[in-house]
């Protein structure tokens, strides 16, 4: 057994975006007009300023606690459960400091670990002028890629590209390919009123295919945007006529709209006419990816109108390289090891209140009698093999 599939590879862990990417890795032209594009700061106290589209944005957290960025090595549910929302609580400093980072993934005993963004993927696919957001993909892309030269070994980030403009996605993802990104962020949302599997971005499958970057879908809660976007916005209305009390969107939607992402998929037949790309869905368990193909199998099979493609996209998905991260604490891939023992790879949600550590996923597994060597490709060898690493 080689290293890669011994260690363990965080595959779904997050930065929280400093100013630095808008002071420092802008470029100068663009930095006033962009920071009214999009402008996300944090400052001491946990107060936050969102800007988006030159009017001020809901933000991600309404408390003092950043639950974004709150999760170190060592806390508990209890901890955080423990915590004021009156009062503000520091964040993690590995939410932006690599060397911090690479300090808890010590404690952790994470080798490497995928990085994806957290207010990016939140505001960014709801800027409306594609030359800005363009420049913001450069931004974040090579602040990013900045954190992760710090041990470049075990840091692997994913790149946001700009959805807005298929040109300028095209030319970010091959950019991003010459600097050694392995992967991209893709959120399963509508991108000027187009989703993901829109004819109008074909070419970029075929690009991403092409310089062997792994396409990972991987959702946000979507609270603070506009309903169209995703299933968050919405789910958080119904919440509120339900008198629910608090946001629930982070607690569903995540599902939603990756499921959403895996049946238009199926339905106009991306996973059999781009067989190399890597599709890779993160951040919202596992779950529901068997239900989503059966029930996709079962409605294309009864529609009389449906599209010249594959009536078993469940064969397909499991046939190709496809991946599917699981948190710590379902029970579908311990229960279910033999149907995911060769897709799933399991990730912390570092630095996020809701985080785990691979000892909680180990010994999950083993509780349900997972063998060792199925536990080694979950924990490990399924996200290097997948990523190339």
């Amino acid at each position: 057994m080689t290293t890669s599939e011994t260690s363990i590879f965080d595959c779904d862990s997050h930065v929280l975006e400093p100013t630095a990417i808008w002071e420092q890795h802008l470029d100068p032209e663009y930095r006033v007009p962009a920071r009214s594009a999009f402008y996300y700061r944090l400052d001491d106290s946990g107060l936050s300023t969102v800007i988006l589209n030159g009017k001020p944005a809901k933000p991600l957290h309404t408390s003092g606690i950043v639950r974004q960025a709150i999760w170190k090595p060592g806390m508990t549910v209890d901890d955080i459960g423990s915590l004021d929302p009156k009062q503000p609580h520091p964040i993690n400093p590995g939410a932006y400091d690599p060397n911090a980072r690479l300090k808890d993934m010590d404690v952790m005993g994470v080798q490497r670990s995928l990085i994806f963004p957290t207010a990016f993927a939140e505001y960014f696919p709801v800027v409306e002028n594609p030359d800005l957001a363009y420049a913001l993909a450069r931004a974040y892309n090579d602040w990013v890629r900045e954190f992760a030269s710090a041990a470049p070994d075990r840091l692997f980030p994913a790149a946001v590209l700009p959805m807005q403009d298929l040109s300028f996605a095209l030319a970010e993802a091959q950019r991003v390919a010459a600097n050694g990104f392995k992967a991209v962020f893709l959120r399963p949302s509508f991108y000027e009123g187009r989703f993901l599997n829109h004819p109008s971005y074909n070419p970029l499958w075929t690009a991403l295919e092409s310089l062997g970057l792994a396409a990972f879908i991987h959702p946000s809660p979507g609270s603070t945007n506009p309903e169209w976007t995703s299933e968050g916005p919405f789910v958080e209305r119904v919440a509120k006529a339900m008198m629910i009390g608090h946001n629930i969107a982070e607690v569903v939607a995540p599902e939603m709209d990756n499921a959403t992402a895996l049946t238009a998929f199926a339905f106009f037949g991306h996973m059999e006419e781009y067989p190399n790309l890597k599709l890779g869905y993160a951040h919202s368990g596992a779950a529901w990816v068997t239900l989503a193909l059966e029930k996709s199998e079962t409605y294309m099979s009864l529609l009389s109108n449906i599209r010249d493609v594959s009536l078993e996209p469940g064969k397909i998905f499991f046939q190709r390289q496809s991946l599917v991260t699981f948190d710590a604490w379902e029970s579908t891939v311990p229960r279910l090891h033999d149907v995911y023992a060769n897709v799933a790879a399991w990730g912390s949600r570092y630095p996020q209140h809701d985080a785990t550590t691979p000892q909680e996923a180990r010994d999950h597994l083993e509780q349900y009698g997972v063998p060792g060597d199925v536990i080694a490709s979950l924990m490990g060898g399924n996200a290097a093999r997948f990523l190339g690493v």
